[in-house]
């Protein structure tokens, strides 16, 4: 009897030191909240790539729906199929304070979608701010970021 009250105290104290610190796990403020514009999550859908821009201190990952990410397996051109949608989310940077020397997302600075519709026709629609509401660009802008996005390709992994 005594080894079993032993036991419990220890998984209990295990139990409470886990929870104290289970408020650190998930980053809330790099999270994208509901929005009435942006009306899916892309932290949902599956990572081709990321890239950080350590000068401006900021990190990006290129999300893509299925379409987007099957194609991305298998094609390096940026010619994707009829209903891709890919979204590049970036963060401003923040230290890691677990790992010595390491960056996370921060803040959410913005959310640009492209989505691949009929007849080759691409909509680029870019969202800012903490309600992600949908900005306005002029098309030279707008070109410049579909082609700066549409030359990442999927990362490598082993």
């Amino acid at each position: 009897m005594k080894n079993y009250s032993l036991l419990l105290i220890f998984a209990l104290v295990l139990l409470v030191s886990c929870q104290k610190n289970s408020e650190n796990i998930l980053n809330l403020e790099a999270s994208i909240e509901q929005s009435d514009e942006l009306k899916e999550n892309p932290l949902l859908m599956k990572p081709i790539t990321s890239s950080i821009q350590p000068k401006i201190k900021t990190m990006s990952t290129l999300y893509g729906n299925d379409i987007a990410f099957d194609y991305a397996k298998t094609n390096f051109s940026s010619d994707y199929p009829e209903n891709a949608i890919l979204y590049e989310v970036t963060w401003a940077q923040k230290p890691d304070e677990l790992w010595f020397g390491a960056n996370i997302p921060k803040s959410m600075i913005s959310v640009e979608k492209i989505s691949f519709l009929d007849k080759g026709l691409i909509l680029y629609e870019i969202f800012q701010g903490k309600a992600l509401k949908r900005v306005k660009t002029d098309n030279k802008n707008e070109n410049l970021r579909i082609d700066a996005i549409l030359s990442q390709k999927m990362a490598v992994s082993p």
